[in-house]
C-alpha cells in the first residue's frame, strides 16, 4: 500500500541514532589534535627565537685568536682520545697479565676468578655470534644459549687454572723489570702517568670554555656590562697562578730529579735538564732495541728475560761498543757500564743502567715535566679565553651556547669564519 513504509528503505533510516551522523569522527579528532600540537610547537619555537641570544659578532682583531683556540681544541680533543685508549689498554694489560700469572695457591683465588671471567666472556661472545650466524630469530633462545655458554666458561675455570702461569709470569716479569717499561716504573707507572696526562688535557679543554672550577657568585650578582671586565681580571689572576706554579715545578724537578744546583740560574737548570733528558731518551731507544731482540723468546716461547743463556759479559761489552755509547759517555762512565775484567763469561742482564742511576724509573722525572707544560698550557688557554671575551667572540654567561669545533668540517681551517 501507498502508506506503508518499505522495510528495506525508510524503516531502517528511522531506526538509526540521530547523534551517530552528527558527531565528529575519529579521524577528524586526530587531525584536530595534530593541528593543535603543531600550533603549540610553532608557538614555542617563536617564543624561543624571541628570547634567544642574538648572534655574537666579535671584533676583527680577535679572529686570529678564534682560529688558534679552535685548532688547539681540535688537537687536544683527539690527543685526549688517544691517551684514554692507551690508559685503558695499559690497565687491561696489567690486570690480565696479573690474573694469568697469579701463582697456584689454595688461598689465592685471583687466577681462578680471572679465568672464570675470561672464559665466560669468550664462550658467551662465541655463542652469541654463533646463534646469529645460524639465523636463530627467537631472542629468548639466543639469550638462553648465551647464558649457558657463559656458565660453562666460568665453571671450567679450575680445569685450566695452571695453564700458562709460568709463561705469563715471564712476560709480566719482563715488562716490569727488564724492558723499556721498566724505565717508567712498569705498566703501573705507565697507567699513573697517563692518568695525570688525562687530567691535564681535560683541565686545558675545560679552561678553553671556562668550565674549570671557579667562583662565579660575584658574576651572578653583577650587571651584565661589568661581567666581562671581572672575568678578564679573574683570568689574568688564574694565568699568573698557573705560570708561577709551572715555574715552581720546573725548579723543583731540576733540583730533585736532575741533580741541578739549588742556587744555579734558571738557564743553567734548563740546560742541565735538556742534557740529561737527551741521555735518557738515548737509553730508551737502546733499551727498545734490546726489547725487540728479547720479545720473540719471552712472548712466544715463555723464556725468562734474565735467563743466563741469553747474554754474557763479553756479548754485553761488545753491544755497548757498537751501540754508540762511547759517543755519549766518557771513558770512565762507559767502563762503569761494562762487565768488569774476569766477568766476561758470566751471565749479564740485558738492561741499560746509566752511571750512578738505576734503570728502574729513570724516565719518571722526565715525565714529571708534563706538570710544567700542562700548567703553562692551561694558563695560555685561560688568557686566550680572556682575549675571546674581550673581542666579543665568547660570552661570560654560563648558559650561553657556543659552536662545537668538531661539528664543522675542517675545524682548524674554518675556525673564525662564523665570527665574520
Amino acid at each position: 500500500m501507498a502508506g506503508e513504509r518499505d522495510d528495506d528503505g525508510q524503516g531502517d533510516d528511522e531506526k538509526k541514532d540521530p547523534a551517530e551522523g552528527e558527531g565528529p569522527s575519529e579521524s577528524d579528532a586526530s587531525a584536530s589534535t595534530e593541528k593543535g600540537e603543531a600550533e603549540d610547537a610553532s608557538a614555542r619555537e617563536e617564543d624561543a627565537k624571541a628570547h634567544a641570544e642574538p648572534p655574537r659578532v666579535g671584533a676583527a682583531w680577535g679572529q686570529p685568536f678564534v682560529r688558534i683556540e679552535r685548532a688547539l681544541t681540535w688537537f687536544e680533543s683527539r690527543l685526549l682520545f688517544v691517551v684514554l685508549l692507551a690508559l685503558v689498554f695499559s690497565l687491561v694489560a696489567w690486570i690480565s697479565l696479573r690474573g694469568m700469572a697469579a701463582p697456584v695457591q689454595a688461598e689465592n683465588a685471583a687466577g681462578t676468578v680471572f679465568r672464570a671471567l675470561f672464559g665466560a666472556a669468550i664462550l658467551g661472545a662465541l655463542a652469541r655470534f654463533g646463534t646469529a650466524r645460524a639465523k636463530v630469530d627467537d631472542e629468548t633462545k639466543r639469550a638462553i644459549v648465551t647464558i649457558v655458554a657463559m656458565a660453562i666458561g666460568a665453571g671450567i675455570a679450575p680445569a685450566w687454572r695452571k695453564v700458562g702461569v709460568d709463561h705469563f709470569d715471564a712476560i709480566l716479569n719482563w715488562l716490569q723489570e727488564g724492558s723499556a717499561l721498566t724505565l717508567v716504573g712498569g705498566l703501573r707507572g705507565v697507567a699513573t702517568r697517563l692518568t695525570l696526562l688525562v687530567a691535564l688535557i681535560g683541565g686545558s679543554l675545560a679552561a678553553a670554555r671556562s668550565k674549570h672550577i671557579n667562583m662565579d657568585v660575584v658574576l651572578r650578582f653583577m650587571q651584565p656590562k661589568l661581567r666581562p671586565f671581572v672575568h678578564i681580571a679573574g683570568a689574568l689572576a688564574t694565568a699568573v697562578v698557573c705560570f708561577t706554579a709551572g715555574f715552581g715545578f720546573l725548579d723543583y724537578i731540576s733540583i730533585e730529579g736532575f741533580g741541578q744546583r739549588r742556587e744555579a740560574p734558571i738557564a743553567e737548570k734548563v740546560s742541565g735538564i735538556a742534557h740529561t733528558s737527551s741521555l735518557h731518551l738515548f737509553v730508551l731507544r737502546k733499551q727498545l732495541a734490546l726489547d725487540l731482540r728479547a720479545m720473540p723468546g719471552v712472548v712466544f716461547k715463555g723464556v725468562r728475560w734474565d735467563d743466563p743463556s741469553r747474554m754474557n759479559g763479553r756479548t754485553w761489552n761488545t753491544w755497548l761498543d757498537e751501540a754508540g755509547f762511547a759517543e755519549r759517555f766518557t771513558a770512565e762512565e762507559l767502563a762503569s757500564m761494562k762487565a768488569p775484567p774476569g766477568a766476561e763469561e758470566e751471565p749479564r742482564i740485558a738492561i741499560v743502567n746509566l752511571p750512578g742511576e738505576s734503570a728502574r724509573g729513570v724516565l719518571i722525572h722526565d715525565m714529571n715535566l708534563m706538570w710544567v707544560v700542562g700548567l703553562w698550557i692551561i694558563g695560555l688557554r685561560v688568557l686566550l679565553r680572556a682575549l675571546l671575551v674581550a673581542s666579543g667572540h665568547a660570552s661570560v654567561e654560563s648558559e650561553a651556547e657556543e659552536p662545537d669545533e668538531d661539528g664543522a668540517p675542517n675545524a682548524p681551517a674554518a675556525a673564525g669564519e662564523g665570527a665574520q
